[in-house]
């Protein structure tokens, strides 16, 4: 599992549930028509990683979430496209 900064931990842990949702903004890439089809979606966190910016003042985390659906796929997702399941 990655090491936590302590300036600004996950936002999401392993195991939490999570719904996906593409990032609203500017130009699409085709990063963003290749996460759309799963928008709405239900997944669960798998692990996450964090990458710090070019000049090292930023940290971004990107996870690793299984879809609930039947069909089991795994996607990476920054994260700006997940939003937390409220139980």
């Amino acid at each position: 599992m990655a090491q936590v900064d302590n300036k600004r931990p996950p936002k999401f842990i392993t195991g939490q549930r999570v719904v996906v949702h593409p990032a609203a903004g500017g130009s699409k890439t085709p990063r963003d028509a290749a996460i759309e089809p799963f928008a709405g979606k239900t997944a669960t966190v798998q692990d996450y990683y964090y990458i710090y910016s070019p000049d090292r003042r930023q940290i971004f985390y990107v996870y690793t979430v299984r879809l609930a659906s039947g069909d089991e796929r795994e996607l990476v997702a920054h994260e700006d496209e997940l939003r937390s399941v409220i139980e």
